[in-house]
């Protein structure tokens, strides 16, 4: 048997499909590889404001860490 969901584990859930829906209407609006690189962009600003509020280092280095992956991958 199922058992309800937690407050936490609806709002997780709701997170994730708004994200989903955040992801889509980028696609729809900017095409396949444009939209999931704004999409991708959008959630780095998010956690990269987030961790700079909370004074998260291992957080902000692990964001640049990405963000020089992509720009290495996308200009060689």
């Amino acid at each position: 048997m199922n058992r309800p969901l937690l407050k936490s584990e609806i709002k997780a859930q709701n997170s994730r499909a708004y994200l989903m829906k955040q992801q889509q209407s980028f696609i729809e609006k900017h095409g396949e590889d444009l939209g999931a690189f704004y999409f991708l962009m959008m959630l780095i600003q998010t956690f990269g404001k987030k961790a700079l509020r909370n004074g998260d280092l291992k957080t902000l280095r692990m964001l640049v860490h990405d963000l020089n992956a992509i720009y290495r991958k996308y200009t060689q």
